[in-house]
């Protein structure tokens, strides 16, 4: 009994920015789908006018989900990502790269969304997990999750994202979202290994 309790106390402290997001993702996730038109309030309207409105959403946007395969999808790969982000570097660095990550995502589905005249609701964490993936592929290339090196799961996320706008561009307002958050951690993550480096 003990060392089951040791173990779970592991994971939860290893794990701990990691998990604090994907807890916070689920919370969203249930009273979304339970609270009527609480999506009118946290879910983006990507038009300025409702954006100057409510600035908040370009936030919650990326704690929010509509359906059971985009959250289980998004924490799902998240929670292998981040783990191993949070576990060669802290809680500290995953929750900021989540949430820049997902806020710059926020801002660039704005132009997309005017170029597509894109009028509806926006709803994902999908940028800010990207960015997740992309950080820690650049910190660690090589190591394998779910079969794959690290850098590949960041090629593949790109290269999918940019086949889904190139085919249907009209329902692809979240692209420029992903690519964005996919860049941008590549960046932070340059930027954390180049820090190391000098520390070292």
């Amino acid at each position: 009994m003990n060392d089951i309790t040791n173990k779970y106390k592991a994971v939860v402290r290893d794990r701990h920015g990691t998990l604090v997001i994907i807890f916070v993702n689920l919370l969203f996730y249930i009273v979304l789908n339970t609270i009527p038109n609480l999506g009118d309030k946290l879910l983006l309207y990507p038009e300025i006018n409702m954006v100057i409105e409510r600035p908040w959403t370009l936030i919650t946007v990326f704690f929010s989900h509509e359906i059971h395969i985009h959250i289980l999808g998004n924490m799902g790969l998240f929670f292998f990502f981040g783990s191993k982000l949070e576990k060669v570097t802290n809680s500290k660095v995953v929750i900021l790269v989540y949430l820049i990550t997902g806020f710059i995502g926020s801002l660039a589905i704005l132009p997309v969304a005017y170029l597509i005249e894109w009028t509806e609701t926006v709803v994902g964490a999908s940028a800010a997990v990207f960015g997740i993936v992309s950080a820690f592929a650049v910190l660690r290339p090589s190591t394998i999750i779910l079969r794959s090196k690290a850098k590949w799961w960041a090629l593949a996320l790109f290269v999918f994202n940019a086949i889904i706008a190139i085919i249907n561009p009209q329902i692809s307002v979240g692209a420029g979202a992903h690519a964005v958050g996919i860049i941008v951690g590549l960046i932070i993550g340059y930027w954390l290994k180049n820090k190391k480096t000098n520390l070292n």
